[in-house]
C-alpha cells in the first residue's frame, strides 16, 4: 500500500489503475516512476528529475517533496533541474547556471546552500529566495466591471470526472483555471472548451457532453499546448514560428540577392 499512498501524496489519486501507460502525461509518468522508486528501497542511486514540479498545484509539490526526501533518507542522491522555489528552497545544495540564456550562457554563477545561493549578487535567483522581488501587477478590474467586454457561458453533462457544470468566462481579460492534478482542468477546457468553441465557429454540432455554449464575439479558438513539435527533419524555429517567409523577402532584398537573381 505503500505505492498507493505515494500516488496519492503527489496528486495522482485520479488515475485508475488500468489506465494504460501510453496516455499518461510526462508529469505523471514521472511521478508515477518517482513512486515505484521509492517502494524498491534502493540505496547508493543517483536519481536524476527533470522538472518534477512543471504543472503541479501548489499542495502537490508538498508530496513530490516528500517523495524526494524519502529518496535521499534511504541512502540515494537526488538531482533536479526545477524552477520553482519551493523546490530550490528545499535543496540542500544549489547550483545556478547562467547569467542568461544562449550563448552568452553556460556558466556556474553561483553554487552552495540556499542561504549562500541567497545572498550571492551573482545570483539571478537570489531575490527569489529572499523572498525580495516586488512583482509588477497590472491594476485590477472592479469586480462589477469584469463581464463588461462579454463573456462565454458553457453548460455541460458529466464528462470523466468532471461533473455537470456551468462556467462562465469573462472575454478580454486574463482567466486562470487552477485546481489539483486530476480535478478536470484538461476536461473542462481541452475536452469541453476548445472543442465545443470550434464547432460553433464552423456552424457544427457541439460535442455530446455540452449542452449550451454562448460565446458571442469569439469567431476563433486557437490552442497553444506542449504537444512536441512533428517529427519533420526540415522543421526549425523559423519554420515552426512562422516567420521563414518574412526572412527569405528580406534576403531577397539584399544586394546579393538582388545581383544574383535570387527571389523569395
Amino acid at each position: 500500500m505503500d505505492v498507493a499512498r505515494r500516488l496519492l501524496d503527489l496528486g495522482l489519486g485520479y488515475l485508475a489503475l488500468d489506465r494504460a501507460g501510453a496516455t499518461l502525461s510526462t508529469g505523471e509518468r514521472q511521478r508515477v516512476q518517482l513512486a515505484r522508486a521509492v517502494r524498491n528501497r534502493t540505496t547508493g542511486v543517483l536519481y536524476v528529475l527533470d522538472e518534477p514540479s512543471i504543472g503541479l498545484h501548489p499542495s502537490n509539490v508538498d508530496g513530490l517533496l516528500g517523495v524526494m526526501r524519502d529518496l535521499v533518507a534511504d541512502g540515494n542522491s537526488v538531482v533536479v533541474v526545477d524552477h520553482d522555489v519551493r523546490v530550490l528552497k528545499a535543496a540542500g545544495h544549489l547550483i545556478e547556471m547562467g547569467p542568461v540564456a544562449g550563448a552568452e550562457g553556460g556558466h556556474v554563477i553561483a553554487q552552495g546552500t540556499v542561504d549562500e545561493v541567497a545572498a550571492n549578487p551573482s545570483s539571478r535567483i537570489a531575490p527569489f529566495l529572499a523572498d525580495n522581488v516586488s512583482a509588477r501587477i497590472r491594476e485590477r478590474v472592479a469586480e462589477p466591471q469584469v463581464f463588461d467586454l462579454g463573456h462565454i457561458r458553457m453548460t455541460t453533462s458529466q464528462l470523466h470526472t468532471v461533473k455537470s457544470l456551468d462556467v462562465d468566462i469573462p472575454c478580454g481579460r486574463l482567466v486562470a483555471v487552477t485546481g489539483v492534478s486530476g480535478s478536470g482542468k484538461t476536461t473542462m477546457v481541452l475536452e469541453s472548451l476548445i472543442p465545443a468553441l470550434k464547432a460553433q465557429a464552423a456552424g457544427e454540432q457541439l460535442p455530446e457532453h455540452v449542452r449550451e455554449l454562448e460565446a458571442e464575439g469569439i469567431h476563433r479558438a486557437n490552442l497553444i499546448d506542449a504537444t512536441p513539435i512533428g517529427a519533420n527533419v526540415r522543421s526549425t524555429v523559423a519554420t515552426y514560428a512562422d516567420i521563414h517567409d518574412e526572412l527569405r523577402r528580406a534576403f531577397a532584398r539584399c544586394y546579393a540577392a538582388k545581383t544574383g537573381g535570387w527571389k523569395a
